[in-house]
């Protein structure tokens, strides 16, 4: 009985010493105002700030002129996730933060769309 004891609390440890990265506050590296650029079947500028938590707010401008919100998350580790606009017009960004630069792709599923996008902080 004490041997299923000794095993049941190891594995308790184990876990609660495991860190949860979406739990954990962003470190302050990747925080700030970022702008950048995308191109391929259409291309724009945009712009964002990240919080200390990870979340992304900005806008994106296309080639046209048409202006539409950006929102996403960023993690510790840099991994960058976006969408530009709202419902099946939308357009995914991901990618990767490593200091303050950025570089990923883009896609937009219902127009058939693909890209990439570069940014600096």
């Amino acid at each position: 009985m004490k041997k299923i004891l000794y095993i049941f609390l190891a594995t308790l440890l184990i876990f609660a010493s495991c860190s949860d990265e979406a739990t954990t506050p962003i470190t302050n590296q990747f925080s700030g105002n970022w702008t950048g650029t995308y191109t391929g079947d259409d291309s724009g500028i945009w712009t964002a700030t990240i919080t200390t938590n990870g979340e992304v707010n900005g806008n994106s401008t296309n080639a046209n002129g048409d202006l539409q919100s950006l929102s996403g998350t960023v993690t510790n580790s840099g991994t960058f996730s976006a969408t530009v606009g709202t419902g099946s017009l939308g357009s995914s960004f991901t990618g990767t933060l490593s200091g303050n630069h950025g570089v990923g792709i883009w896609d937009n599923l219902a127009l058939q769309y693909t890209g990439s996008w570069v940014g600096t902080k």
